[in-house]
């Protein structure tokens, strides 16, 4: 076995699991779908472990290939610190960012001084929208990065965090009492919404929608008026809030996976931040 990682073949790997397959890894590296695909056969000769595997979810890393991808980002990560460093480039330029907004408060707002203090050449450019409308958007060199909520059945992205979803309501008002439950929900095409919906119908809860909205600062306007409940990421409960769950008749939820994707020929600018957003999402959060 060769003593030494072919840092293209493993570039290819992240772009693949990334992106989601070889055709979109293709677009993103400006290479053959075909190419790609033989550099990744002769990394698994290499290391004697099938690396990747078609589902219905597109190609999924093997056990094997999720312990490399691992070593694999930290090994590119320190090459680009080098070439940089020895390069002594800088990062300018206008950096466009994808995200839905409940993730913006908890990890961008922090993030945003201070990586503008550290790189003054670049101009950053804030896009919010559902996930469903962003990914398309950064395979087609809209974005530059973008940051999404998964979709379980067919993710695409880095998995940078796993966000538990809680159900609150505002505090000094019950409005979890009232029958059918008062439900308020993001619009339709979040990722979210089906699946707190079928939290509510497999455990038999009776409730009725009384106030939807785009965006989150209006979900959590409608809750702390006190008539309606809804679930929201636990980075994004507010410290008005009252945290809900069986105790209170709701069912318990579940966690989403928070992904982080790189356009097409990603620059200085966007690998940075990246590196900078991946250090934030790692921190924990303090209870609200």
């Amino acid at each position: 076995m060769s003593t030494h990682f072919d840092l293209a073949a493993l570039d290819m790997l992240v772009a693949v699991v990334e992106s989601g397959g070889f055709t979109a890894a293709g677009a993103r590296l400006g290479r053959t779908q075909s190419a790609i695909s033989v550099r990744i056969q002769d990394l698994e000769n290499q290391l004697g472990h099938r690396l990747l595997e078609r589902s219905r979810r597109g190609v999924v890393p093997t056990p094997a290939g999720e312990r490399l991808l691992a070593h694999a980002r930290r090994l590119l990560a320190i090459q680009r610190e080098a070439l940089d460093d020895l390069g002594g480039s800088s990062a300018s330029g206008r950096l466009r960012i994808g995200i839905p907004d409940d993730y913006v408060d908890a990890f961008l707002r922090p993030l945003i001084a201070r990586f503008a203090a550290e790189h003054p050449k670049v101009e950053l450019e804030l896009h919010c929208d559902l996930s469903k409308r962003i990914e398309p958007a950064v395979a087609a060199g809209e974005f530059d990065l973008a940051v999404v909520t998964q979709d379980p059945r067919r993710p695409v992205g880095e998995v940078v965090r796993r966000e538990p979803v809680v159900w609150i309501a505002a505090r000094g008002h019950r409005p979890e009492l009232q029958e059918p439950l008062p439900l308020a929900l993001f619009s339709e095409g979040c990722r979210v919404r089906p699946r707190l919906l079928a939290a509510l119908a497999e455990a038999g809860t009776d409730h009725r929608l009384v106030f939807s909205c785009s965006h989150t600062s209006g979900m959590l306007s409608a809750v702390e008026a006190g008539f309606c409940v809804t679930a929201v990421t636990e980075s994004a409960v507010p410290p008005t809030a009252r945290r809900l769950g069986p105790a209170e008749g709701l069912p318990a939820l579940f966690e989403l996976s928070v992904g982080l994707i790189m356009g097409p020929q990603p620059g200085l600018a966007a690998r940075r931040f990246a590196d900078a957003l991946r250090e934030e999402m790692a921190a924990p959060r303090l209870a609200a």
